[in-house]
């Protein structure tokens, strides 16, 4: 009787260790997640941030002459697209098709 006990206390114990183990492993893998999809959002947050900020003023008459001293073509078609990189525009388009199809 007492080998029978002691064999279904055994096999609890093993149930209730492999249900703990696979609660653990879920934990685990929930915090790895989050971790990513932090890092993913802080990431376009900051794509965002950089399509949304203001075009600089050439208004103030130290930036028109450090501008004016330093025209280039290139120059003025970067002022002209609002100082923005297409590169850095392309990378952030890229960072949003990544997040929505991971």
């Amino acid at each position: 009787m007492e080998n029978q006990e002691d064999g279904s206390m055994h096999e609890c114990g093993e149930t209730m260790l492999r249900i703990f183990s696979k609660f653990m492993t879920s934990i685990v893998k929930f915090e790895e997640l989050s971790s990513v999809g932090n890092k993913l959002l802080v990431g376009f947050q900051q794509g965002l941030e950089y399509v949304q900020r203001p075009r600089i003023e050439k208004y103030p008459d130290l930036v028109e002459s450090i501008i004016k001293a330093n025209e280039t073509k290139r120059l003025v078609s970067y002022i002209e697209s609002g100082c923005k990189n297409t590169n850095d525009s392309i990378q952030n388009i890229n960072k949003y098709l990544f997040s929505l199809h991971p």
